[in-house]
């Protein structure tokens, strides 16, 4: 037996969202609702019932890891998702190229996003020119999808216990980093990343790139915001644990990095971008040829997640019908569901009329051989809460898997 997880980013919903409704209720998915007649669903809290989810914690929480124990900061599975060189007392960061604007003397925070821009790539070699020698630390910077990137700090006497200059809203001015616990390397960090914010922006605010986007009316990407700081936690791969082979289909560097510690190996799929304009087909294609040489192939699509944060309910509910007709469709019409175990669900809910993550559990559809089915005749949140999956938290690999019967015994 096979397994395949799928994983919509902020697949979740509340009824405050479409006028009564979710957006998935909303939506017209025919393969999932034939899905779900063959198969059973639940709800699942992420973490634990009223935990409000980062997708880093959640991640770890469905491939079977204790966040409470193993997570260290997101900063860590950013820059191991991108592929960057990671060494034990490496401090990782979060990065998002940002809009700043200078007002009496402060640099006040417009855009944390920059507009979503997609020129992260050629504004990267500008930011790795930077020289912090002088600092007695080295450091790589490489940009990932849209406005994201990531920052690796190198050298001695550093912590990861330092503040974000991100200040996650906009309006206010770039913060500073501070120590967060009393410690000469905490300081000397913080004073580390404020030099890095000021040289980037020095050389960020009149590149060739930004001065084009703001001829274009575009908001430039003249700023670093910093976030997340991590070592390198220790994850035992689920590879081992379960004596598989696995492999992970995704655009988005955390999620590559949360595969890449479980043990996974991260393909290259064309038109994976990790957003809304990602190539669904594309990615069931990969899926259905890695399904041959795999036992277990995670697949991860963020869309959703991006039309929540945007508050944009219409563009869910579309690209949720994209997720039903471009990626299960292409997907099932490969697929012997005898042969197989599939779980669809999310990472936690993002309804758009808060555009943030919330604590609601998210629908779960598990389909295959094993798979004893429910009544229930359709896939959303209120037809899931009333399926015979009951409700659960994380752990959604470990259960996937079972049903394949990998794992050992635990007991006599």
């Amino acid at each position: 037996m096979r397994a395949i997880l799928v994983i919509a980013d902020g697949l979740g919903g509340r009824p405050t969202d479409m006028g009564g409704a979710t957006c998935l209720e909303r939506a017209r998915t025919p393969n999932l609702d034939e899905l779900a007649r063959k198969g059973a669903l639940g709800l699942m809290d992420p973490i634990a019932p009223g935990v409000r989810p980062g997708s880093d914690t959640s991640h770890l929480s469905i491939f079977g890891y204790d966040p409470y124990r193993v997570y260290t900061g997101r900063g860590a599975f950013e820059a191991l998702g991108i592929g960057m060189d990671v060494r034990s007392g490496d401090v990782c960061f979060r990065a998002n190229f940002a809009t700043v604007e200078e007002r009496n003397g402060e640099l006040i925070v417009v855009d944390r996003r920059a507009g979503r821009l997609s020129e992260g790539k050629e504004l990267e070699g500008a930011i790795n020119e930077i020289d912090l020698s002088d600092l007695g630390v080295e450091f790589s910077f490489r940009a990932s999808t849209e406005h994201r990137g990531a920052l690796v700090l190198r050298g001695k006497g550093l912590s990861a216990a330092v503040s974000d200059t991100d200040p996650h809203e906009t309006g206010v001015a770039l913060h500073e980093a501070k120590a967060l616990e009393d410690s000469e390397a905490a300081r000397r960090t913080a004073e580390i990343l404020n030099e890095f914010s000021r040289r980037a922006y020095q050389v960020l605010r009149d590149h060739p790139v930004n001065r084009r986007r703001q001829g274009e009316g575009k908001p430039p990407g003249n700023a670093l915001l910093l976030r997340g700081a991590a070592l390198m936690p220790h994850l035992e791969p689920i590879t081992n644990k379960y004596g598989i082979r696995g492999a992970c289909i995704a655009g988005g560097a955390l999620y590559k990095g949360v595969a890449r510690a479980a043990g996974l190996e991260v393909l290259s799929v064309p038109g994976a971008t990790g957003d809304l304009r990602t190539d669904l087909a594309s990615k069931a294609r990969a899926a259905l040829e890695a399904l041959e040489s795999y036992d277990f192939v995670f697949v991860h699509i963020k869309g959703t997640d991006n039309a929540g944060h945007d508050g944009d309910a219409e563009a869910k509910r579309a690209f949720i019908e994209r997720i039903d007709s471009e990626f299960f469709g292409t997907l099932l019409s490969g697929l012997d569901m005898g042969q197989i175990h599939l779980c669809f669900s999310g990472d936690h809910t993002t309804p758009p009329a808060t555009g943030e993550h919330t604590a609601d559990p998210v629908p779960v559809l598990f389909a295959g051989p094993a798979i004893r089915p429910d009544k229930c005749e359709k896939f959303s949140e209120r037809a899931a809460g009333e399926g015979g999956l009951g409700r659960f938290s994380g752990r959604l690999v470990p259960q996937l898997l079972s049903y394949c019967d990998f794992g050992e015994k635990f007991g006599a």
